[in-house]
């Protein structure tokens, strides 16, 4: 893994990989904070992140993109550690940038991603951007349909509450680009 790092960030620039890198955390965080309170997001929302972020090395097998940005684990328990401890290094990193609640995530991801995607244009192909893309979409759908929102005591709400429908409509648009 160490190689697949090395190549990349030889493409890229420290801060363009940074972005790249973390551009799939911070949909996450914003997937998780949609319709709950706050960024952290809820337990059943966390583990619907790892296997989003694990599926995606599933789904597409080839792509170094995605092979270098999810840790590479032993078990899924591990993969769980590791992929927390991003997560939470990630959330800090906004709070040094000042980003402490969900419209300022938000502000910062639609910042993000014509930066991102300009960067990828640049080193890679249509095949592994798209598959960049789509592996994104599909975490952030996972991630809503983890837990119900609006119930109270587990009863009633719903799966992909209207907060969540929207951001991830303008997540489709924004990497539609």
């Amino acid at each position: 893994m160490r190689n697949l790092h090395m190549c990349l960030e030889e493409k890229y620039n420290s801060d363009a990989w940074i972005r790249i890198r973390r551009l799939p955390y911070l949909i996450a965080m914003a997937m998780e904070g949609a319709g709950r309170s706050g960024i952290a997001g809820s337990a059943s929302e966390r583990l619907a992140m790892v296997r989003g972020l694990a599926d995606g090395l599933k789904t597409f097998p080839d792509n170094l993109l995605i092979r270098a940005i999810v840790p590479d684990a032993a078990n899924e328990n591990q993969q769980l550690a590791d992929t927390t401890a991003k997560h939470d290094e990630i959330l800090d990193c906004l709070a040094d940038l000042g980003i402490l609640d969900h419209p300022g995530l938000l502000s910062h991801i639609f910042k993000l991603i014509p930066r991102v995607l300009s960067d990828l244009t640049m080193h890679e192909t249509a095949e592994t951007i798209e598959g960049y893309k789509t592996w994104m979409l599909s975490l952030a759908e996972g991630i809503a349909k983890a837990g119900k929102e609006g119930g109270v005591w587990g009863f009633g709400g719903e799966w992909f509450s209207e907060k969540e429908r929207a951001f991830f409509k303008n997540l489709y648009n924004a990497l539609a680009t």
